[in-house]
């Protein structure tokens, strides 16, 4: 099959000194597409914008400097649990690796641990679940990539564990239900299927779906959604969004359920598109089209779409090679010069 990917760095590594490189190298090691910068980068004025553009993609970020630098640099971009990446800063002795921001939510706390092995520095964790010895919700959300719809109803849940609550989390997908209990057996959590009639305690769904019970104290969402996209030459981002959002408005499904995005790949050099997917944080999947021809058994091809690339659509048969899946959750929509399906990917534990 011929596709290919674009790809995310994991990590940026920022070392305002050269003693800090060398540590940098060393931490750089261990993660996958980093991006370690050069003391050289980071000065006058290098250090925001490298961690500006941290934020843009969400990814990480490794300080290794004085903790106020990294704070100063921070400040103007943090907004909320939701959106903010994982900061961490580490002494450029290697002494202590410290979690700065989103520790949970972001994995920051994991990041300086996982720093920590592999420098031999010591890891500060202050989040109170952690000073407790307890797993919280967000291990729950980073653990099995959810979503988090609204970050304020965190507080409640975090709160009823810390008072030795119990905290129910509802997931309609069986295997990946099983997964969960397996994973989380030993803590504050109870497990189930659907969402009991007069449950008045703390509930935690897990769904893809925007009809959302009103007993519900939060909503986790499971990034399950391959979206495929067709569209004309020249589309802009802005067009190809409203349509994606209008396709999931009537479906009745959320966005922040969406995996991956998957077209064919004559339209890589396209800046809508790929812009896209790089300012919603996600990966995009090109396919050729005779991929895509054959995955139109089944399905209602476009005479004009079959003359014009080879294959007798883009959207669906996208969707369905990039889920894995057998069905669609979105037919095609057409809104404008953008059209958009979507296939649930099978959990796999």
């Amino acid at each position: 099959m011929k596709k290919g990917k674009t790809h995310v760095l994991s990590l940026f590594i920022l070392p305002v000194t050269n003693a800090g490189h060398r540590l940098g190298l060393k931490i750089a090691k261990g993660f996958p597409n980093t991006r370690l910068y050069t003391p050289a980068e980071l000065k006058d004025g290098g250090l925001k914008r490298a961690a500006k553009e941290a934020w843009r993609r969400r990814t990480p970020i490794v300080f290794i400097s004085a903790s106020g630098i990294a704070v100063r640099t921070i400040a103007p971009f943090i907004k909320d649990k939701a959106s903010d990446p994982a900061v961490v800063f580490i002494d450029e002795a290697g002494r202590f690796v410290v979690s700065l921001l989103s520790g949970h939510l972001g994995g920051a706390n994991s990041l300086a641990k996982e720093i920590a092995r592999l420098t031999g520095a010591t890891p500060v964790v202050s989040t109170a679940t952690d000073l407790k010895g307890l797993p919280c919700i967000e291990d729950i959300a980073r653990e099995f990539s959810f979503a988090i719809e609204d970050t304020s109803g965190i507080k409640r849940v975090n709160s009823e564990i810390l008072k030795g609550g119990r905290v129910t989390v509802v997931d309609g997908d069986t295997q990946r239900l099983s997964a969960l209990k397996a994973a989380f057996k030993d803590g504050p959590f109870a497990f189930r299927k659907t969402v009991r009639k007069g449950n008045n305690g703390v509930i935690a769904l897990v769904t893809a779906s925007t009809n959302i019970p009103p007993a519900i104290s939060l909503v986790l969402r499971p990034r399950e959604l391959a979206l495929g996209i067709g569209c004309g030459r020249g589309v802009g981002r802005k067009e190809i969004k409203e349509a994606v959002d209008k396709a999931f408005k009537e479906a009745g499904l959320s966005m922040a359920s969406i995996a991956k995005v998957a077209t064919i790949d004559i339209k890589r050099g396209e800046r809508g598109l790929t812009g896209y997917a790089r300012s919603s944080g996600l990966e995009i999947e090109f396919l050729s089209a005779k991929d895509l021809e054959k995955r139109m058994r089944g399905l209602k091809p476009s005479r004009f779409v079959l003359g014009t690339i080879g294959a007798g659509g883009v959207a669906e048969p996208s969707a369905l090679i990039s889920s894995g899946g057998k069905t669609l959750c979105i037919r095609k929509k057409k809104t404008g010069r953008v059209t958009v399906a979507a296939s649930r990917v099978p959990f796999r534990s």
